[in-house]
């Protein structure tokens, strides 16, 4: 028995809007960042052997110990209060990094350093030691920083601002962990914005007593650009935008459509036996959804003796029911 159609049409909308934009956060479509992550995890992951090392020798010692805490997508920054954190940019990408260390231990580090003796086994003894001046800028590919603007004492917040010394320790480390992913780094004077979000990976230091941590923040254009198989000709923001057009596009949807609905009784429901009949009309217009988001208005059409539905219409965000 074929359904029968209801002789109640339902009007079809006429919408013709430019406002028919719907935003939608990449992150709840899961491709295209998440296999970026991926393709960085083994960089992220070689760098620990690589900051052990390096820790090593900066300090002239061989207890320095680095473990990878967590490493993922985040959906927004969160600012970490207690220490001064380093931006950079990429010479050829688009795109901007933080990294930052707890000042209690960069303090001994940087003691340790410049020729100092500190004290390890107690952190609350770490003070700030002023050893050299100059300033932090360009990071070469060995991971040095050399002279450039200085970060000013009032952005820091719960936290003794780091002298110049410390500051080129700081970036030291920073390259040496970012050297791990890609080369040609820039330290920048401008505070860092992350728009749609970041990849964090946090890193745990340990010298004798003393503990502390590196934070990684990367942006997703950035992070975008350094995963593509071929990131030469990903410079442009355009380029990078195309990129992510295309990964949208291979996301699967499934859409569905209510044909027909049926009120009963609960005393008729509670009766039901197998081979009973429920009667009900099947609907000339329905939505259709993408989970609970309504797209489009569609006939319920017969073709090839099946059920198909032929889109008619759009629905904006303003006649969502």
């Amino acid at each position: 028995m074929k359904p029968s159609i209801s002789k109640n049409k339902t009007k079809p909308r006429n919408i013709h809007s430019s406002k028919n934009v719907f935003p939608i956060d990449i992150r709840s479509l899961g491709r295209p960042l998440n296999a970026a992550q991926q393709s960085l995890s083994p960089y992220i992951s070689q760098s620990v052997k690589v900051l052990e090392q390096t820790l090593n020798s900066m300090t002239r010692r061989t207890d320095c110990h680095v473990k990878l805490l967590s490493y993922g997508l985040e959906v927004s920054y969160q600012e970490i209060k207690d220490r001064e954190p380093i931006c950079f940019t990429h010479n050829q990408l688009d795109g901007q990094c933080l990294v930052s260390i707890s000042q209690p231990l960069i303090h001994l580090i940087a003691e340790a350093f410049y020729g100092g003796t500190p004290d390890f086994s107690h952190r609350d003894k770490a003070e700030p030691v002023d050893l050299a001046d100059g300033n932090t800028d360009a990071v070469t590919e060995d991971g040095i920083a050399n002279g450039g603007p200085e970060v000013s004492a009032s952005t820091v917040n719960n936290a003794v601002a780091m002298n110049a010394s410390e500051k080129r320790v700081q970036a030291r480390l920073a390259a040496t962990l970012l050297n791990q992913i890609s080369h040609q780094w820039q330290v920048s004077p401008e505070q860092a914005t992350f728009g749609n979000g970041v990849l964090h990976a946090k890193f745990a230091i340990q010298i004798e007593d003393s503990h502390g941590e590196i934070h990684l923040h990367l942006d997703d254009d950035l992070l975008l650009q350094l995963t593509a198989q071929d990131v030469v000709t990903q410079t442009e923001p355009a380029k990078v935008e195309s990129l992510r057009e295309m990964h949208l596009k291979q996301v699967p949807l499934r859409l569905s459509a209510v044909l027909s609905r049926q009120t009963l009784t609960l005393d008729q429901v509670i009766n039901l036996n197998v081979g009973d009949i429920i009667s009900t009309e099947i609907q000339e217009v329905v939505d259709v959804h993408a989970g609970t988001l309504p797209l489009y208005q569609a006939h319920i059409v017969e073709r090839n003796g099946h059920l198909v539905l032929q889109v008619i219409d759009n629905i904006t965000p303003q006649e969502q029911h």
